[in-house]
């Protein structure tokens, strides 16, 4: 049996559901859980994987710990982690340290830290190979404190007029680079970009959770 954490879910014929599903191994997966209506987002569960032909099934479902306590903004907070992976990550995917690095940040969040969120929309970034370097500009100069800097095609830095749209000095680039999402300034700043970044790496497609989240008049 494998651990595995539910991302998506669908209702698939009468008793059945489609599943993304997060396995322990790091891998995405797409299967059907025959009689899968028990099985639900937000808590880890056990499970064997057969595959056939045309699908993956998945059978002998388990829990493999109790469900995260999310409510309100916590819950919305975890429905767009699981929206963000479903839609940056192609089927197939196996990336190191997803699952443990999906569980670290959704325990973080069913305890009310906004840094899980940011930590985890860069994670996704990173491994997409979306993420921008922060710490050089497009000619691979150091970047300088004083400078201004504009993110050019949501990859290279180049060098900017002060007061520019989107413009940060690189002092503000290089905080971004080595990120402590604690510190407010910061915070605000990788919400800004990653937000930017995570449009592009799903060709703008309409993000429910987000919209729940601005609907709530969070700041996350």
């Amino acid at each position: 049996m494998q651990k595995l954490w539910v991302i998506r879910k669908q209702p698939y014929r009468e008793t059945s559901a489609l599943l993304t599903v997060l396995v322990e191994d790091n891998r995405l997966l797409r299967c059907i859980a025959r009689g899968g209506g028990k099985v639900g987002e937000f808590q880890p569960w056990f499970g064997v994987f057969a595959s056939t032909k045309t699908l993956v099934n998945l059978s002998k479902i388990e829990p493999a710990g109790a469900r995260l306590p999310l409510q309100g903004i916590e819950l919305v907070s975890g429905l767009y982690l699981n929206e963000i992976t479903h839609w940056i990550l192609p089927e197939g995917a196996e990336i190191d340290r997803l699952f443990d690095t999906y569980t670290e940040c959704m325990k973080d969040i069913s305890r009310g830290s906004v840094a899980g969120l940011r930590r985890f929309e860069r994670f996704l970034l990173e491994a997409a190979g979306q993420y921008p370097v922060l710490m050089r500009d497009r000619s691979g100069c150091e970047l300088r404190d004083d400078v201004w800097y504009r993110l050019h095609q949501h990859q290279e830095l180049v060098e900017v007029n002060e007061g520019e749209p989107d413009a940060l000095m690189g002092k503000e680039w290089l905080a971004l680079a080595n990120p402590d999402y604690t510190n407010p300034a910061t915070a605000r700043y990788a919400k800004w970009l990653h937000r930017v970044l995570v449009d592009d790496a799903i060709g703008g497609r309409r993000l429910v959770s987000r919209e729940m989240l601005s609907e709530i008049g969070t700041n996350r």
